[in-house]
């Protein structure tokens, strides 16, 4: 990064900028991106002042000339053709007599730069993400062979994944020799390019300007004028960690090697800081608080993370409820869109922070994108009716309402689908929402809350808040019970949402409960055994059995027991497990080292019962193998304990009736699935399971987004998915009219 240590004349090589400023008032304001623009030529310089570049006058030029001198700017907003493909934004930047004769050797070299531009030369630069239109566009400032690049705010607005990718690439485009002149709050990464510098303070503008450090630093030398007034906002360095964050004024990062040194605040961390989403701004923990998701498998810092008031969000109710259904249509619509357009970033993020598997995450995205867009067509399905009444001349109405703030808090699992099913209903009946993210998925649950807020729902509409797991009782019980909170729901555990519905109730608030489940396959005498295997080995092994409707318990009649383990085995031990991060793999880790030792456990305790181990078995690590466990009885523990991991349990019966009462001796009730080819004997069991959800020769996992998706028993009350979510998220209000006169009794 060769941009000078003060406005003072610098020469450090032949062609490095020599920056003269005509004055020290000059100095000081023509800081960030003023300065860039005035550099590029696209801002008149100040009081007379005076830039050059390799003895050229720069405030003589003309932009384009500026370009030809070897000096490219990457403005703020990136400044591209969205129209355009890629390839012919980036050829459009050698224009410059100094690239053309050369443009196939600088097209080359920017898609080794950035490696996944190469695939998308013929995409219209307007269907990409932020991310990558930020890579087209100092791609294009890079194909006029400059010499110094002028970056403004590279990594506005891009996710923490995507941002350390920016800037892999930046180190890369720094270490052939080019010079980079960056505005940039992220400090942390900024410096981890720079040829030298650190950080020499931090606090309130007002109290780093009457610094000695800081000035001497900033300005060179000493004190040389009055600073201007500046607001009382807080300056802080926004470390990789995110200890520290800013509120509206940017950044002040300075160089100097005798300034104080940072406090532990300050220190390096991690790439991937997750901020709040609060009233459509980022902003960090009240306390600056945060907290570490490691991968579950290399325990390398996957990201960090920041909890929060609802004020903003019942501030925004009004406005947000107001608004026509085809208009929160469009926008619910336009958010599909936009989620969809980020499946990588989303799978990166999962990869990192949950050890999901690339085909778990892109399923993931692809369902949440269609939560999205069912909400958006519920908007118009919103109905009352007229209620015929006794009373003459009386006209009898009930309409739902939004009932307004709507309290969200969603599981790590599906991070992406239940993420978005916690606010997507809510929003579609005019609520404003602020979603809980899981302490495990935060980064995944924060991308949701920005692709909300890209699509201009506005302002407070949705509220992203993340907590410490430690914090995580007394942040759920002061959210419940927030005055502005209307409706909860919440997916999860049944411990915890016995916990969440006793707040709840306490409050008097209305709670939507989707829980555990143990859910039975139950295959009878006259099932097809091949379709069978197929939906057992999906249902049990999808996201290593990491899902409230995963196969738990094989319930089969004894007479095609052991035709159907032998076939079932040999199609579990065909499913490759390991990194997900390393190559295609059906069973990725799970999701902490805890959870693959509670699975661990499960299976030793039922070899150690008598239960027979088919195949898989107890293994270290976080990465276990298809497991099949047969003879299962119920003095084992995996009878009736939710594994949440990829095993499977095998309990034999002897008739359809025992089936049924095996399936149902559990207490839970959220799926089921029931195999045989007599469809009205398959029936005719399915209605006698108790579960909220149940299938007929296909898998016990299975959701659609129009779907009443909820269960019985300790899987929870309530429903969400299409209209059945209408009568969650809406208040019913009876409304008369009184039309003409009414008999009273006195």
């Amino acid at each position: 990064m060769r941009s000078p240590t003060s406005p003072s004349p610098t020469a450090s090589t032949s062609r490095s900028p020599t920056w003269r400023s005509g004055s020290t008032r000059a100095r000081w304001w023509s800081c960030k991106t003023t300065l860039l623009k005035t550099i590029a030529g696209l801002l008149a310089a100040a009081n007379g002042a005076k830039l050059t570049f390799a003895d050229q006058d720069l405030t003589t030029l003309q932009p384009h000339e500026i370009v030809e001198a070897g000096i490219a700017l990457v403005p703020e907003g990136r400044g591209i053709f969205a129209e355009l493909t890629v390839r012919e934004n980036l050829m459009l930047g050698a224009y410059a007599a100094r690239a053309r004769a050369g443009e196939q050797k600088m097209l080359a070299d920017v898609l080794a730069v950035f490696p996944r531009l190469s695939e998308r030369l013929g995409q219209a630069v307007g269907t990409m993400s932020g991310g990558e239109q930020q890579m087209v566009a100092i791609g294009r400032a890079l194909m006029s062979a400059p010499e110094i690049l002028l970056l403004d705010e590279p990594s506005l607005g891009l996710s923490p994944l995507l941002t350390k990718e920016l800037f892999a690439a930046l180190r890369r485009v720094r270490a052939s020799g080019l010079g980079i002149l960056l505005v940039e709050q992220n400090v942390r990464a900024c410096l981890a390019i720079a040829d030298r510098g650190r950080i020499a303070g931090e606090g309130r503008a007002s109290t780093l300007a009457a610094d000695a450090g800081v000035q001497r630093a900033f300005l060179g030398g000493n004190r040389l004028l009055e600073p201007r007034p500046l607001k009382p906002s807080r300056v802080t360095v926004i470390d990789n960690h995110a200890r520290a964050r800013a509120s509206a004024t940017p950044l002040l990062t300075v160089d100097d090697q005798s300034a104080p040194q940072p406090t532990q605040q300050g220190k390096a961390a991690p790439m991937n800081a997750i901020n709040l989403l609060i009233g459509g701004k980022d902003r960090p923990a009240s306390r600056d608080a945060v907290y570490e998701r490691s991968n579950p498998i290399s325990g390398e810092v996957a990201s960090t993370v920041a909890a929060a008031s609802v004020d903003d969000a019942a501030a925004a109710f009004p406005v947000w409820s107001a608004l026509g259904p085809n208009e929160r249509r469009a926008r619910l619509n336009k958010a599909a869109d936009i989620l969809a357009s980020k499946a990588q970033e989303f799978t990166h993020l999962m990869m990192a922070e949950i050890g999901a598997t690339a085909g778990w995450a892109g399923f993931n995205v692809m369902l949440a994108a269609g939560m999205l867009r069912e909400a958006a067509a519920m908007t118009t399905q919103i109905t009352g009716e007229v209620i015929p009444t006794d009373k003459p001349n009386n006209l009898a109405m009930a309409f739902r309402e939004p009932v307004g703030v709507v309290l969200g808090i969603a599981p790590w699992n599906a991070p992406v689908i239940l993420g978005v099913r916690a606010v997507a209903m809510p929003l579609a009946c005019g609520n404003t929402v602020v979603l809980k993210a899981s302490e495990v998925s935060p980064g995944v649950h924060r991308l949701i809350g920005q692709c909300l807020a890209e699509a201009g729902l506005g302002d407070g509409v949705v509220n992203v808040v993340t907590n410490a797991p430690e914090d995580a009782p007394a942040i759920v019980e002061a959210l419940i019970g927030h005055t502005a909170v209307r409706r909860v729901n919440f997916t999860g555990s049944t411990r915890v949402g016995r916990v969440i519905a006793q707040i709840a109730a306490r409050h008097l608030k209305r709670t939507l409960l989707e829980l555990g489940g143990k859910a039975p396959l139950v295959i009878l005498d006259d099932a097809d055994l091949d379709e069978a295997v197929k939906a057992a080995a999906f249902g049990a092994y999808m996201n290593q059995g990491q899902i409230c409707m995963s196969t738990e318990r094989i319930v089969i009649d004894e007479s095609v027991a052991d035709a159907f383990v032998e076939k079932f085995a040999a199609k579990a031990k065909s499913l490759p497990s390991g990194d997900p991060r390393k190559g295609e793999v059906v069973l990725g880790s799970l999701v902490a080292p805890q959870a693959a030792d509670r699975v661990n456990a499960l299976i030793a305790d039922s070899i150690a019962k008598g239960a027979k181990l088919v195949c898989g078995g107890v293994m270290p690590g976080t990465i276990l193998p298809a497991t099949i466990l047969d003879h299962v009885t119920p003095n084992m523990r995996i009878y009736g304990e939710e594994s949440f991991g990829p095993v499977v349990t095998v309990v034999r019966v002897g008739s359809a009736d025992e089936a049924v009462r095996v399936a149902n001796d559990t207490e839970y009730g959220l799926a089921a699935a029931v195999f045989g080819r007599d469809i009205s004997r398959a029936l005719s069991v399915a209605r006698r399971i108790e579960s909220g959800i149940c299938h007929i020769n296909a898998p016990t996992v299975h959701d659609e987004p129009q779907m009443p998706f909820g269960g019985m028993k300790a899987s929870g009350y309530g429903r969400f998915g299409g209209k059945a979510a209408i009568d969650e998220f809406t208040e019913l209000r009876w409304v008369t009219i009184q039309t003409g006169p009414r008999p009273y009794p006195f």
